[in-house]
C-alpha cells in the first residue's frame, strides 16, 4: 500500500534537491508539495517554480522499466524486465489538472504556466513524447533554463510567491493525508 507513496516521495525529494543545487534561488523560487482546492476536489502539485520566465508546474515520477504512452492516452504503461505491466495515470493529463487549478487559484494567465513531467529512476521512455516530458536532472534543468522569454515582472513574481506560500501555510496536514489516501484508493489495482 505504501510503496508507491514512498517511491513518489523519493522522486520528489530528488527534484527538490536538484532545484536547490542547480537553480539560482534569486531567480527561481521553489515550492514543494502544494495542495490546492479546485472545482473537482483537492489536487497536489509536487513542485512549483516561480520565475520571471513563468510558473513551472513539475510532476515527478519515480519509475523503472520501460515507459510507453502518448499525450492523449488516459493511462501509460510501465513494463518491467519480467514482462509484468503496470498502468498508471498519464502524467500529462494529471499535470493539466494541476496547471488549470493553479491558474484559477492564482488568477494567472495559462500562457504564463509551463507544465513539466520529470521521470526519475531506472526507466526508459520508449515512445515519442513532447519536450516537457524529461528524464533526470540534466533534462529537467535544461528544460527550465531554456525558457528565456520574460513573462512576469518582479512584482508579479513576488505576488505569486506570496500567494503560494499563503496557500501552503493555510493547508492543514490532515487535508494532505486525506488527499493521499483518496488517491491511493482511487488508483490502486
Amino acid at each position: 500500500m505504501f510503496e508507491p507513496l514512498v517511491k513518489g516521495w523519493i522522486g520528489e525529494l530528488k527534484t527538490k534537491a536538484t532545484q536547490k543545487l542547480l537553480l539560482d534561488s534569486k531567480q527561481y523560487h521553489s515550492f514543494n508539495n502544494v495542495l490546492l482546492q479546485g472545482e473537482k476536489g483537492t489536487t497536489q502539485i509536487d513542485h512549483i517554480i516561480v520565475s520571471k520566465y513563468g510558473v513551472f508546474v513539475v510532476e515527478t515520477k519515480e519509475r523503472s522499466g520501460w515507459i510507453f504512452g502518448s499525450e492523449t492516452d488516459r493511462e501509460w504503461t510501465q513494463v518491467f524486465p519480467t514482462k509484468k505491466k503496470v498502468r498508471f495515470q498519464n502524467p500529462l493529463r494529471q499535470n493539466y489538472l494541476h496547471t488549470e487549478t493553479l491558474k484559477d487559484c492564482l488568477g494567472i494567465e495559462r500562457n504564463k504556466i509551463h507544465s513539466l513531467i520529470v521521470f526519475w529512476g531506472d526507466c526508459e521512455l520508449k515512445t515519442q513524447l513532447p519536450p516537457n516530458v524529461v528524464k533526470g536532472i540534466v533534462e529537467e534543468i535544461t528544460y527550465i533554463k531554456n525558457k528565456k522569454q520574460i513573462l512576469l515582472t518582479d512584482d508579479h513574481v513576488d505576488r505569486l510567491c506570496t500567494q503560494i506560500q499563503t496557500i501552503k501555510n493555510n493547508t492543514p496536514i490532515l487535508q494532505g493525508i486525506r488527499h493521499a489516501y483518496s488517491l491511493h484508493k482511487k488508483y490502486q489495482k
